[in-house]
């Protein structure tokens, strides 16, 4: 904390002293003016509804399907030989880089945006999926077998217990990957969205409204981490007892 207030002094009187020129740089309190201007503003609402909207989509969409392929890859060797030696080539992929693919088939639309995020988080959570399997303790798989359970039932009575803590540090991962992924999409080409405001006010040199959507991106992702975690405490506090 001392460190931010110290950042932040240095950085404001350096701007107020002529340092640094706060046309190209800010100023922590032209920021929080211009914070306290954009986010109650019909602009501010209607891009967040855009991003957060399709941040939300996207984390859904690639986190089911992510994890459903995961799940399969780590329980059958034959797919997992199959497919999985896809994985890695496929992910390695810049996402970018594919970005003009996606705005070409999907135009400027909220499509474009979610199928580039959702190629982020799916593969990110499928190889997250199938190595928690993997790490099942294999005395457990076996004993599963000896007493005769069923594939269904040593899905939800062995392999999901064991491997949801893994799986859940994935999907608080996967969340930032998504958010991304949207913001990334919309700074090369869109319609609306946080991204696209980053790229209007920055072509403007409105340094300080940048900073604040910046902001807003932080408090965002902070606030949703916390979530995350307090979900992980509740859902596996059996892991303590």
């Amino acid at each position: 904390v001392l460190l931010l207030v110290g950042f932040l002094a240095v950085w404001e009187t350096a701007a107020r002293s002529g340092w640094i020129d706060p046309l190209l740089f800010g100023s922590p309190t032209g920021v929080v003016t211009s914070f306290l201007e954009y986010v109650p503003s019909e602009r501010a609402s209607a891009s967040m509804t855009a991003t957060f909207g399709a941040i939300a989509i996207a984390f859904v969409i690639g986190s089911v399907t992510g994890t459903i392929a995961g799940l399969a890859l780590g329980l059958s060797r034959t797919l997992d030989g199959i497919i999985g030696p896809f994985l890695a080539p496929l992910n390695s992929v810049p996402r970018i880089a594919l970005a003009p693919l996606f705005i070409t088939w999907f135009g400027l639309t909220m499509s474009a945006k979610v199928v580039l995020a959702v190629s982020i988080v799916f593969f990110i959570l499928a190889e997250n999926a199938r190595s928690a399997v993997r790490s099942v303790d294999h005395d457990l798989m076996t004993m599963s077998r000896v007493v005769g359970l069923s594939r269904t039932a040593t899905l939800w009575k062995v392999v999901l217990p064991s491997a949801v803590p893994t799986m859940f540090a994935g999907l608080r991962l996967t969340f930032t990957y998504s958010l991304l992924g949207v913001i990334a999409s919309e700074m090369i080409a869109t319609t609306n969205g946080l991204g696209q405001d980053i790229v209007l006010y920055s072509s403007s040199y409105q340094i300080d409204t940048v900073f604040a959507i910046l902001v807003v991106l932080m408090i965002i992702a902070v606030a949703t981490n916390a979530l995350f975690s307090l979900a992980e405490r509740r859902l596996l506090v059996w892991q303590e007892v």
